[in-house]
């Protein structure tokens, strides 16, 4: 009888214990992950600023196109007081450098063959393109602007303007003894050599219209009738 009151007292426990189970509430749900967090808002960057070109620079390339080396140099001289370091100056600096080397050994070059032509037609007494030989490499000189430009000639510089004016003075003196040998005409010759070498010789274009004058004056007096 004890026993069997034990075991209904099994069977009611665990009754319960199922029927308790069966109303227990469902688990709670586990709450839902946070969102990631969000990425920072990118930063604005401002627009790249694109440096201006330097107006030295700009007239030193133009200036160089143009053969102007010295003003190109003082252009990009005026940048690299500033910027050592600038690349572009720099290059241009040195171009122009070389250009100016090159020129002057071509002018230098120049200069040597026309006093050395001058001299050979004097020695073929050419004399007339002898002098205008000379005359132009004077002129050539004077064209330069470039007086150290001397320094680098075989020859003083100054022997072509000296022989230029002892063969001027050689065509004035056969012009003035032709004259006082009444050749007037081949005296005119003579001087007008000198004018085809040096246009503004005053000298000879005086004894020109002296010459002139006298030729005139022989013609009326050849040409009026001779009295009774």
């Amino acid at each position: 009888m004890f026993s069997l009151r034990i075991g209904l007292l099994i069977i009611l426990v665990g009754g319960f214990i199922l029927n308790g189970c069966n109303t227990l509430p469902p688990p709670a749900a586990s709450p839902p992950a946070p969102p990631p967090p969000a990425a920072p808002a990118p930063i604005p960057t401002p627009p790249l600023s694109i440096p201006k070109e330097n107006p030295h620079l700009e007239i030193g390339q133009r200036l160089l196109k143009q053969g102007r080396y010295k003003e190109a140099i003082v252009e990009f001289e005026s940048i690299l007081k500033v910027d050592p370091g600038h690349l572009a100056a720099t290059n241009g600096f040195h171009l122009a450098e070389q250009k100016i080397k090159e020129e002057r050994d071509k002018s230098v070059q120049s200069l040597i063959q026309l006093n050395e032509r001058g001299m050979e037609f004097y020695h073929q007494n050419e004399f007339l393109k002898a002098g205008q030989t000379w005359k132009e490499a004077l002129n050539f000189y004077a064209l330069q602007n470039d007086p150290t430009l001397a320094q680098e000639l075989p020859f003083p510089i100054e022997e072509i303007g000296t022989r230029l004016e002892q063969l001027i003075r050689l065509f004035m003196d056969k012009g003035v003894l032709l004259y006082r040998r009444g050749e007037l005409q081949n005296a005119i010759y003579a001087w007008q050599d000198v004018l085809l070498i040096q246009p503004e010789y005053t000298e000879a274009k005086d004894y020109i219209r002296k010459a002139q004058v006298k030729m005139e004056t022989l013609d009326k007096l050849s040409s009026s009738p001779n009295p009774p």
